[in-house]
């Protein structure tokens, strides 16, 4: 019995119930059916070689036993006594038409003919065909041979047999033609067709009989079970032993254990091929043991097992009408409690990103973009943040080449006021060998997690850099600030010693920040460049020179508003 299932009712089962079970074996998708119809099509393919099989083999013994007696009555008719004479005589279809058919009644063919040397019939079953040419090629009997020929006759298509009749001088004076229909040829195979299909349909009628028992005995092992339930229940069942993250095993009213999935002989270090073996044996805290073995119902009772805390529920298995025994499930708390901080520090995360979103890119102001970027990610994420622009980047240019263009010190940022950086506004260019040069030469994001142990980084300015780690800056992660395919800078995050180093699994948060301040850098970078060709297209505009005036003198200046380009225009008019 299936745990969980209860026993089928023993009470008369009703007609509709019965009309259903029986027309389950003819539906293809059970096995019954699915051998029903295997065992039709292989009664049908048997049926109907062996009816093929008949129809040549009759067909071929007929036509050879129709030859036989085709040429036996033709060369008898054409050796036998006053043939000769008959043909020399004044009328030999008077003497001959008799005798040849009473030989073609008693032999059972459907002609015998006698000609002349010419193949001019003295004799035919239809009186209308006498004294008209023979159907068929006379040329090797006309040359002393018994020929037989399958082909069309006068009385349809036919096996014939033609022999010479030879006179004294062995002279063929005549021919003499016997033969059989292929249609009475047929007729024969017929006759023993009924027999085949018979035996065929009792095949049939075996067939669905045994399909009907084979059905029946099927649904009382399965107990009532049809195959897609059947497969259902197995695809949870081992669903149950090798998927789900909780820990089943089932033990027996004596005490061995059943079934125990993958995550619980993970959560339990049970040994290999437990099953069968008793609770006691299987090496388990003697207080986990005592609880699977005890049969007694527990409700998330956390035991200690090794150095994991497990929530434990049994229940027995016997109160539904299942076999005597009782299961247990496994849930691994400390497991759970990892994967609540996981969560947590997800969130966090999370809000950080969305904080990011919404405070960098306040304005279109470059400088300005590049210190929101660092106070949004400074104690959240890192201790300090500086964050290093092309110089052209500022003007609102692009960097044509990253490697070797000067940086200049856009932003700094962190928990204290005081640090070891470069300040704002230093220009400076990165050595190959340090972690920002690797990444804007590949546009990926670099980890130091020991920035003591960081040889490259230390070469870009030794005595800084000694500042730098003996202020107790411990690890870096270095983001390129790429956007719309064009680098524009770094930001580098720094961890002081107090707090874990940065890790790989960080790196894709780093990169998202770095993301969104590239895009809203970028954004401020066109709008300075598109202001400044503004208000150079302005300047250019105004006159170089005024008009001589003699009655005054005129002199002038222009300021663009604070807010950009106007619409301001200016002239002397004389």
């Amino acid at each position: 019995m299936f745990p969980g299932r209860r026993p089928r009712s023993r009470r008369r089962e009703r007609p509709e119930a019965a009309g259903r079970r029986f027309r389950s074996w003819l539906d293809v998708r059970s096995v019954a059916g699915q051998v029903f119809i295997l065992q039709l099509v292989i009664v049908l393919l048997l049926g109907a070689a062996a009816t093929v099989a008949l129809v040549l083999q009759v067909r071929h013994d007929a036509t050879e036993e129709a030859r036989g007696r085709s040429v036996a009555v033709a060369e008898s008719f054409a050796n036998s006594p006053g043939i000769v004479q008959a043909l020399h005589s004044p009328n030999p279809t008077k003497v001959l038409q008799p005798k040849a058919e009473a030989v073609r009644k008693r032999s059972g063919l459907d002609f015998v003919v006698v000609t002349n040397d010419k193949g001019i019939r003295y004799t035919h079953p239809k009186l209308n065909r006498i004294g008209k040419h023979y159907v068929g090629n006379i040329d090797p009997a006309l040359h002393g041979h018994t020929t037989t020929d399958t082909g069309p006759g006068t009385l349809g298509e036919a096996m014939d047999a033609v022999a010479p009749i030879f006179d004294r001088n062995h002279k063929v004076v005549g021919l003499v033609g016997a033969g059989i229909t292929i249609k009475k040829v047929s007729g024969l195979a017929n006759r023993q067709l009924p027999l085949l299909v018979g035996a065929v349909s009792a095949s049939l009628v075996l067939a669905s009989g045994g399909t009907a028992l084979v059905s029946k005995r099927l649904r009382r092992q399965t107990r009532g079970l049809d195959p897609i339930e059947m497969t259902r229940m197995y695809e949870h069942h081992d669903a149950v032993l090798h998927s789900v993250r909780e820990g089943v095993l089932i033990v027996g009213d004596d005490g061995r254990l059943v079934l125990a999935n993958d995550e619980a002989s993970r959560l339990l270090d049970l040994p290999p091929r437990p099953e069968g073996r008793l609770v006691d044996d299987l090496g388990l805290e003697p207080h986990v043991a005592d609880v699977l073995a005890s049969g007694r119902d527990v409700t998330d009772e956390v035991l200690v097992a090794g150095d994991r805390l497990l929530a434990i529920n049994n229940r027995l298995t016997d109160r539904a009408g299942g076999p005597p025994g009782s299961v247990a499930t496994l849930r691994d708390s400390t497991e759970l409690r990892a994967l609540s901080g996981r969560a947590e520090v997800a969130q966090k995360r999370l809000k950080l990103l969305y904080d990011a979103s919404v405070e960098i890119g306040t304005t279109l102001d470059v400088s300005r973009t590049a210190e929101e970027l660092a106070q949004v990610a400074v104690d959240r994420f890192a201790d300090f943040v500086t964050v290093d622009l092309a110089e052209p980047v500022a003007r609102g240019d692009e960097p044509l080449v990253v490697g070797g263009v000067e940086m200049r010190r856009s932003a700094v940022h962190g928990i204290r006021p005081d640090h070891p950086f470069y300040p704002v506004g230093r220009v400076f260019a990165f050595v190959p060998s340090s972690p920002q040069a690797f990444g804007l030469s590949g546009g990926e994001p670099v980890v130091e997690a020991d920035l003591s142990e960081a040889t490259g980084w230390q070469a870009q300015d030794p005595e800084q850099t000694a500042k730098v780690i003996e202020y107790g800056v411990r690890s870096l992660v270095t983001v390129p600030l790429r956007a719309r395919g064009v680098l524009l800078g770094v930001v580098n995050f720094w961890r002081m010693k107090q707090r874990e180093p940065f890790e790989q699994e960080e790196v894709s948060l780093a990169e998202e920040l770095a993301s969104h301040a590239a895009v809203c850098i970028d954004n401020a970078r066109r709008y300075t460049r598109e202001h400044t060709m503004a208000v150079t297209l302005q300047h250019s505009l105004l006159p170089r020179a005024l008009p001589s005036q003699s009655a005054l003198d005129v002199a002038f200046r222009y300021l663009p508003a604070e807010s950009g380009v106007g619409g301001d225009w200016f002239d002397v008019i004389p």
